[in-house]
Protein backbone atom coordinates (compact mmCIF):
# COMPACT_ATOMS: atom_id res chain seq x y z
CA UNK A 1 0.00 0.00 0.00
CA UNK A 2 3.00 2.44 0.96
CA UNK A 3 4.55 1.87 -2.49
CA UNK A 4 1.16 2.47 -4.32
CA UNK A 5 0.73 5.64 -2.25
CA UNK A 6 4.60 6.66 -3.27
CA UNK A 7 3.96 6.44 -6.87
CA UNK A 8 0.34 8.13 -7.10
CA UNK A 9 1.34 11.05 -4.39
CA UNK A 10 5.72 12.11 -3.58
CA UNK A 11 6.96 15.75 -2.47
CA UNK A 12 10.55 16.19 -2.99
CA UNK A 13 13.31 18.58 -2.90
CA UNK A 14 15.91 18.23 -5.85
CA UNK A 15 18.36 20.43 -7.50
CA UNK A 16 16.95 23.33 -5.69
CA UNK A 17 13.63 22.75 -7.39
CA UNK A 18 10.19 21.61 -5.03
CA UNK A 19 9.05 18.49 -7.11
CA UNK A 20 5.27 17.23 -6.74
CA UNK A 21 4.07 14.00 -7.99
CA UNK A 22 -0.11 13.99 -8.03
CA UNK A 23 -1.20 10.95 -9.84
CA UNK A 24 1.87 10.34 -11.98
CA UNK A 25 1.74 14.28 -13.37
CA UNK A 26 4.86 16.23 -12.06
CA UNK A 27 5.17 19.75 -10.80
CA UNK A 28 8.40 21.60 -10.69
CA UNK A 29 8.49 24.53 -8.44
CA UNK A 30 11.70 27.20 -7.68
CA UNK A 31 12.18 26.68 -3.78
CA UNK A 32 13.55 30.36 -3.50
CA UNK A 33 14.96 29.36 -0.24
CA UNK A 34 17.85 27.33 -1.26
CA UNK A 35 20.70 29.08 -2.82
CA UNK A 36 22.16 27.21 -5.77
CA UNK A 37 25.36 27.97 -5.93
CA UNK A 38 25.57 28.09 -9.75
CA UNK A 39 22.66 30.62 -9.46
CA UNK A 40 24.43 33.16 -6.71
CA UNK A 41 28.49 32.45 -7.47
CA UNK A 42 30.81 32.24 -11.08
CA UNK A 43 32.62 29.53 -10.76
CA UNK A 44 32.87 27.94 -13.52
CA UNK A 45 34.34 24.25 -13.25
CA UNK A 46 32.30 23.61 -10.35
CA UNK A 47 32.21 20.24 -10.64
CA UNK A 48 36.48 20.03 -9.90
CA UNK A 49 35.88 21.71 -6.78
CA UNK A 50 32.84 19.24 -5.58
CA UNK A 51 35.52 16.34 -6.48
CA UNK A 52 38.00 18.05 -4.54
CA UNK A 53 35.41 17.96 -1.08
CA UNK A 54 35.51 22.05 -1.64
CA UNK A 55 32.56 23.52 0.94
CA UNK A 56 31.37 26.38 0.07
CA UNK A 57 29.59 27.98 3.83
CA UNK A 58 27.38 30.62 3.00
CA UNK A 59 27.15 30.31 -1.03
CA UNK A 60 26.80 34.16 -2.03
CA UNK A 61 29.49 35.99 -4.08
CA UNK A 62 32.06 33.56 -4.65
CA UNK A 63 34.00 34.22 -7.88
CA UNK A 64 36.72 31.82 -8.74
CA UNK A 65 39.13 31.95 -12.17
CA UNK A 66 38.26 28.37 -14.20
CA UNK A 67 41.81 28.09 -14.15
CA UNK A 68 42.83 27.75 -10.49
CA UNK A 69 44.19 24.75 -8.61
CA UNK A 70 42.86 23.68 -5.51
CA UNK A 71 43.49 21.06 -2.89
CA UNK A 72 41.21 18.50 -1.25
CA UNK A 73 38.94 19.36 2.05
CA UNK A 74 38.83 23.56 1.62
CA UNK A 75 36.04 25.34 3.05
CA UNK A 76 35.87 29.32 1.21
CA UNK A 77 32.54 31.37 2.70
CA UNK A 78 30.83 34.02 1.12
CA UNK A 79 31.87 36.67 -1.02
CA UNK A 80 35.33 35.21 -1.76
CA UNK A 81 37.76 35.97 -5.23
CA UNK A 82 39.97 33.87 -6.05
CA UNK A 83 41.25 35.45 -9.39
CA UNK A 84 43.99 36.38 -11.88
CA UNK A 85 46.16 38.54 -11.11
CA UNK A 86 50.29 39.46 -11.35
CA UNK A 87 52.24 36.67 -13.68
CA UNK A 88 54.47 34.56 -11.51
CA UNK A 89 57.87 34.04 -13.79
CA UNK A 90 58.52 30.79 -11.90
CA UNK A 91 55.13 29.10 -12.09
CA UNK A 92 54.22 30.66 -15.34
CA UNK A 93 50.64 31.52 -13.98
CA UNK A 94 48.28 34.42 -13.43
CA UNK A 95 45.92 32.19 -11.33
CA UNK A 96 46.37 30.99 -7.60
CA UNK A 97 47.49 27.14 -6.48
CA UNK A 98 46.03 26.47 -3.18
CA UNK A 99 46.86 23.49 -1.21
CA UNK A 100 44.89 21.00 0.69
CA UNK A 101 42.93 22.03 3.80
CA UNK A 102 43.04 25.73 3.54
CA UNK A 103 40.34 27.75 4.97
CA UNK A 104 39.33 31.27 3.23
CA UNK A 105 36.79 33.23 4.87
CA UNK A 106 34.26 35.93 4.15
CA UNK A 107 35.73 38.31 1.13
CA UNK A 108 39.23 37.20 1.07
CA UNK A 109 40.88 38.36 -1.88
CA UNK A 110 43.50 35.80 -3.53
CA UNK A 111 45.33 36.69 -6.76
CA UNK A 112 48.39 36.13 -9.13
CA UNK A 113 49.94 33.13 -9.53
CA UNK A 114 50.37 32.59 -5.97
CA UNK A 115 50.87 29.48 -4.29
CA UNK A 116 48.95 28.85 -0.47
CA UNK A 117 50.48 26.05 1.28
CA UNK A 118 48.38 23.04 3.03
CA UNK A 119 46.48 23.92 5.79
CA UNK A 120 46.70 27.83 5.86
CA UNK A 121 43.98 30.00 7.25
CA UNK A 122 43.12 33.20 5.20
CA UNK A 123 41.16 35.87 7.37
CA UNK A 124 38.56 37.91 6.57
CA UNK A 125 38.63 40.73 4.21
CA UNK A 126 42.51 39.80 3.47
CA UNK A 127 44.24 40.39 0.13
CA UNK A 128 46.70 37.35 -0.29
CA UNK A 129 49.12 38.57 -3.23
CA UNK A 130 52.27 36.87 -1.96
CA UNK A 131 52.94 33.16 -1.67
CA UNK A 132 51.82 31.83 2.11
CA UNK A 133 53.46 28.90 3.70
CA UNK A 134 51.77 25.86 5.28
CA UNK A 135 50.56 25.86 8.51
CA UNK A 136 49.79 29.61 9.28
CA UNK A 137 47.15 31.94 9.15
CA UNK A 138 47.46 35.43 6.96
CA UNK A 139 44.90 38.67 7.95
CA UNK A 140 45.71 41.79 6.36
CA UNK A 141 46.00 44.31 3.09
CA UNK A 142 48.22 43.26 2.03
CA UNK A 143 48.00 39.68 3.98
CA UNK A 144 50.79 38.84 6.27
CA UNK A 145 51.43 35.77 8.76
CA UNK A 146 50.38 35.76 12.23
Amino acid sequence: MKKIFKSILWLRKENGHIKLNILGIKFSFRNFIVNQLEDCCCIDNLDYFKSKGTIFKHPIGIVIHPNVEIGNNCTIYQNVTIGYGKKNEETNRNVPIIGNNVKIYSNAVIIGGITIGDNVKIGAGSVVINNVPENTTVVGNPARVV
